[in-house]
């Protein structure tokens, strides 16, 4: 009788465990199909950015190309790649600027008014300072060969200006082993 009594106790312990797994089962299945309908999309969408970016660049590589959005990159992505020429017409720096014109103290915006944007530009914060650095192509002189003039700016004003060739260059520090 007692042997009959754990053989009772087993199979009842069996099907309740099975009971708890096929449950347990069930819920995992459909959270997983639940997730791969959430998720249906996103592959398509980000072939959709790449799509874009493949597209941008491309036009990139042709000078005087329009940029243009297709329909199926319109929906994955509201934002639109344009020229810099497009962007700003007649900012940018066509024609060299004279060093001697740039004097200590100007601010930002007198800068960008009087030469245009800059060939290139950084920007930077450092203890709570903001540092900017443009760089600007310079007019070929008789005492002045064309070079690139750094102007840095801090908090919006030139604290400096120096020829790119005339700037002291110092080593790079070498690691010993």
């Amino acid at each position: 009788m007692k042997s009959l009594g754990f053989l009772i106790i087993g199979v009842a312990c069996a099907a309740i465990t099975w009971g708890q797994a096929a449950v347990e089962y069930a819920v995992g299945a459909g959270a997983a199909t639940g997730a791969a309908a959430g998720a249906k999309g996103a592959g398509q969408a980000v072939g959709g950015v790449f799509g874009a970016v493949t597209q941008t660049l491309n036009q990139a590589a042709q000078p005087g190309a329009p940029v243009t959005a297709s329909s199926s990159t319109a929906s994955a992505s509201t934002s639109s790649a344009t020229p810099a020429s497009a962007a700003k017409p007649g900012s940018v720096a066509t024609k060299p600027i004279d060093p001697a014109q740039v004097a200590l103290g100007m601010n930002r915006d007198e800068l960008i008014a009087r030469f245009g944007e800059p060939a290139t530009r950084t920007t930077q914060i450092r203890r709570s300072q903001m540092l900017d650095t443009f760089w600007y192509n310079t007019a070929a002189h008789d005492t002045i060969p064309k070079d690139e003039l750094i102007v840095s700016l801090t908090d919006g004003k030139v604290v400096s200006t120096v020829l790119a060739s005339e700037r002291k260059r110092r080593p790079v520090a070498s690691v010993r082993r």
